[in-house]
């Protein structure tokens, strides 16, 4: 009878130890619940009226002096500026009629506008915490590298078991911003996977780099399936401690009630079919010194000065490409439209009217550099049609092919 009695006693010692084991993982998991819900409520600011989008958003009018970018220490007593000093200019001799650029007054029906006074913000969800997860070295590996094509990453190294890989084209020259008009694809990526197509300007002053990147993503298939979505990336440390994703943090000014960071862009290209794009810019008021984002002529928000120090003074570098990340045991995703650059238009992803600012009018787009991690994966490929030739659908400026497909690893 002793062994009987024995083994009952080591599983009913199993059983308790289990049901201890539970109640721990239960009480982890409430406590993480709990912190994560606190900080959702410190994210998104009381709403005067809120909508919910076909694509699943929802979309809240908050006030705009009520705004998360005012929890931020340094912009207490910020004066909000409500439009830029400057004026919007296009670059004469540039010819693109196209109809396919996704204007701010497409991206939400005429009924969803939000009441004066109040701005529109993208309520975050639990799932779209996700994005502080992705390292961010578009941009910044850039600005920290040397003056060869061999990226070096001193800073944000990714995390261990993840690929990150980049493809751009990068100018060493003084501006006060930089825009492009970018082809809207949608590539396919799992829950650990993030691809993205923006641009970035910076600046280095030997110690630390300041950084603003914009343009779309494709993350979070569960929360977003195959969304392509505006985002935005700000660091004055080399995103060591500073800045965030979109609106993750306190930093960016909104201004607009039609354009917010994070929103669904819709429709996106496809292969041998319609092409479409967004016409995003980044540039300074030299006068306030802030960094505004502009989509197409919309004044969507801006930066205030106060969070960064090399970047009051304009930026030294900017570049346009492309990045991926995924972990080492997945098939890394497709960066762009998923198709080299080689492939050309309506197949490959297509960066076009590539321009830089600076206070006297448009400086040259020059000491350009080509920035390939893997090169056999994923490319760029930089072009300008000369005088007497067009491209298809009108004039392309500078423009640049990014892209690589799904499932390369050399």
């Amino acid at each position: 009878m002793e062994e009987p009695l024995l083994l009952l006693l080591i599983m009913l010692l199993a059983i308790a130890n289990n049901l201890a084991q539970g109640r721990l993982v239960t009480a982890s998991l409430k406590e993480e619940k709990l912190v994560i819900k606190r900080q959702l409520e410190l994210l998104n600011k009381p709403a005067i009226k809120s909508f919910v989008t076909k694509h699943g958003d929802i979309l809240d009018c908050v006030e705009i002096n009520k705004q998360l970018a005012f929890d931020h220490p340094l912009l207490k007593n910020h004066s909000i500026q409500m439009k830029p000093s400057f004026k919007i200019t296009k670059r004469k001799g540039l010819n693109d009629n196209s109809s396919t650029i996704l204007t701010a007054s497409q991206l939400l029906p005429k009924s969803m506008r939000c009441p004066k006074g109040t701005v529109l913000v993208k309520r975050i969800q639990e799932e779209d915490l996700a994005m502080a997860k992705y390292s961010k070295l578009f941009g910044v590996a850039f600005l920290i590298s040397n003056s060869s094509s061999k990226l070096v990453y001193p800073y944000n190294d990714p995390p261990p078991g993840v690929h990150n890989e980049l493809a751009a084209l990068v100018t060493s020259t003084q501006n006060t911003g930089a825009t492009a008009k970018i082809n809207l694809w949608s590539p396919s990526v799992t829950p650990n996977q993030y691809s993205d197509v923006s641009f970035f300007v910076g600046n280095d002053n030997g110690i630390v780099t300041n950084t603003l990147i914009t343009g779309w993503t494709v993350s979070n298939p569960h929360l977003y399936p195959d969304n392509t979505r505006l985002y935005t990336f700000w660091t004055r440390d080399s995103g060591k401690s500073t800045g965030c994703y979109n609106a993750l943090c306190p930093g960016f000014v909104q201004t607009s009630q039609t354009v917010t960071l994070g929103q669904t862009l819709s429709p996106i290209s496809r292969h041998m079919g319609p092409q479409y794009f967004v016409h995003l810019t980044l540039q300074q008021d030299v006068k306030t010194k802030n960094w505004w984002l502009l989509y197409g002529e919309e004044k969507v928000g801006y930066w205030p000065k106060e969070l960064f120090d090399s970047l009051v003074i304009g930026a030294n570098k900017a570049g346009w490409g492309g990045e991926i990340q995924s972990p080492v045991s997945e098939s890394p995703p497709g960066m762009g439209a998923g198709h080299f650059p080689e492939e050309n238009y309506r197949r490959a992803c297509l960066m076009k009217y590539l321009d830089l600012f600076a206070p006297q009018g448009f400086p040259a787009v020059k000491d350009l550099n080509y920035y390939l991690t893997k090169p056999k994966c994923y490319r760029a490929m930089y072009g300008k049609y000369p005088v007497n030739e067009e491209p298809p659908e009108g004039d392309w400026g500078n423009f640049v092919f990014v892209g690589g497909p799904i499932g390369c690893k050399d």
